[in-house]
C-alpha cells in the first residue's frame, strides 16, 4: 500500500508491504521510502484486565542523504518512532469495548 503523510512540514511517500498480519497476537511490516526503508515487528500479549504488554522491533536503513541526517540526528528518528507509539496507544485505549 502506498502511504502519503507529513512528518512536521515534510511529506514523506511510503510503500508499506505487510509481511505478517496475525492480529490480534503479531503484525510485521517493511516500509520503504527514497532513503531508505525499515521493518516492524509487533507482539500483543493480553494479560486480560484490559491490559496488554506491546513489544516492537524496529530495523532501519538509510541511504544517501538520510543517512547523514541519521548520523547527524539519532534522537530525531527515535522520537517520531516514540510518537508514532503514543499514538497507536491513544487510539488502542479509546476503542469502545
Amino acid at each position: 500500500m502506498k502511504l502519503d503523510f507529513m512528518v512536521g512540514k515534510r511529506q514523506i511517500d511510503l510503500l508499506e508491504t505487510i509481511t505478517k498480519n496475525n492480529l490480534l497476537n503479531e503484525f510485521e511490516g517493511k516500509y520503504e521510502w527514497k532513503g531508505g526503508w525499515n521493518t516492524l515487528k509487533n507482539q500483543f500479549i493480553e494479560l486480560g484486565d484490559d491490559k496488554t504488554i506491546w513489544t516492537t522491533e524496529t530495523e532501519m536503513q538509510l541511504s544517501g542523504f538520510m543517512k547523514v541526517n541519521g548520523f547527524l540526528m539519532p534522537g530525531s528518528f527515535k522520537k517520531n518512532s516514540y510518537k508514532f507509539m503514543e499514538n497507536f496507544k491513544e487510539f488502542a485505549e479509546n476503542q469502545p469495548k
